[in-house]
């Protein structure tokens, strides 16, 4: 939040810079996806200007918005990496991925391909699968998951997918524990009339 001009004499490695000013007229910039971290510094910690920031920029629907304790000058006192020159003023998001999870674009080509190696297993209720499936998607509830591992293949990656991520994420945790090889979809997912509408935000 120290500007271009501080930034330039030295900054954070892999920070924006961004004057404390502009930050809220810069929201075009923020990342898409809402869990993304953001961590917002100034010189020193500066609760009084960078609160009202993190407070506004938590009202857009981002879960993780935090000011670095001793900014600029504590995170040089801890030998944190910085660098001179080359200031970023444009934010590029590239999220990293959890352990065990299988990014969109992958998902999508194992949906439309079919690998005889992988299963789609749907964790959501059987509310919900009766709505519409994935084609070839096996159905199997989160909550009833535990007792039914013996119905799943071993011979095969299973890659769970819900409505948000969450209970893939669970379904996942269970299928690791029980020696299964498997991934989890941690994105958004909506199937109308059939057709499969994936990882939107």
């Amino acid at each position: 939040s120290r500007g271009p001009e501080a930034a330039e004499k030295g900054h954070i490695q892999g920070a924006v810079a961004i004057r404390l000013e502009d930050i809220v007229r810069e929201k075009y910039q923020f990342p898409v996806d809402r869990k993304a971290y953001i961590v917002l510094y100034s010189q020193d910690t500066n609760l009084p200007g960078l609160a009202p920031i993190v407070k506004e920029v938590s009202t857009w629907g981002y879960k993780h918005v935090y000011i670095l304790d001793g900014g600029y000058a504590g995170w040089m006192k801890k030998d944190g990496a910085i660098q001179k020159g080359m200031v970023r003023t444009k934010i590029y998001y590239l999220p990293r991925p959890h352990p065990g999870e299988i990014v969109g674009d992958e998902f999508m080509n194992v949906v439309n391909s079919k690998p005889s190696d992988k299963l789609i297993l749907d964790v959501r209720s059987k509310a919900e699968a009766s709505m519409g499936m994935i084609d070839g998607a096996l159905n199997i509830p989160v909550d009833d998951l535990q007792t039914r591992l013996t119905e799943l293949p071993k011979d095969k990656e299973i890659i769970t997918h819900c409505v948000t991520g969450l209970r893939a994420e669970m379904g996942y945790s269970i299928l690791r524990n029980g020696g299964f090889k498997a991934r989890f979809l941690n994105d958004k997912v909506a199937i109308i009339d059939n057709r499969l509408y994936c990882c939107f935000k």
